[in-house]
């Protein structure tokens, strides 16, 4: 940031600003109206909010996720730690890109992309996606695809001992039995 030594009156500043700099200021308010307008149509599409993720129909022993998309393009998943972005592609269809960082040190991160589109019917989403496993050093090592289902989480009254619709069941992995150290 610049100091000045003299005042400067707000026409002069503004008169110093110049064609340039004054486009460069109309450009910027330009793009914060569009961002606004953006915002909008995201707070209003069928995907804001959180729901129930099972990355594997098919497999009883998979654990299911939490996946929340905010009205300002953030996508979250909690429960692996990831986090992304997303914007819609349709009235009822949008793409997102969640990333994390593996937990065992190995460096590198994960990314997960695809495309989603909430079925007006259900209020589910049925897709593909991919998962890309990204070495330290830049380098894919990596590829897996798969279908998963999501539904959303509904808000409830808070009935006890009832458990939450929609919620997937899954069978627990047997811990590995421990091997003897001595």
């Amino acid at each position: 940031m610049t100091t000045l030594t003299n005042p400067v009156s707000r026409r002069t500043a503004l008169a110093g600003l110049g064609a340039g700099g004054l486009g460069v200021a109309l450009a910027a308010t330009t793009r914060q109206a569009s961002a606004q307008d953006a915002a909008a149509d995201m707070a209003g599409h069928p995907l804001v909010g959180t729901w129930i993720v099972d990355p594997e129909p098919d497999n009883p022993a998979n654990v299911p996720s939490l996946v929340t998309y905010s009205s300002d393009g953030i996508v979250i998943d909690p429960v692996a730690g990831f986090a992304g972005s997303w914007e819609p592609t349709g009235p009822r269809t949008a793409v997102f890109t969640l990333s994390g960082i593996p937990g065992d040190g190995s460096g590198g991160y994960i990314a997960i992309r695809g495309p989603v589109e909430v079925e007006e019917a259900t209020d589910m989403t049925n897709g593909p996606y991919t998962v890309t496993i990204v070495g330290a050093d830049g380098t894919v090592q990596a590829t897996v695809e798969g279908t998963g289902r999501a539904t959303r989480l509904p808000a409830e009254s808070g009935e006890p001992g009832m458990p939450l619709a929609g919620f997937p069941t899954w069978t627990p992995a047997t811990p590995e039995a421990a091997t003897p150290t001595t």
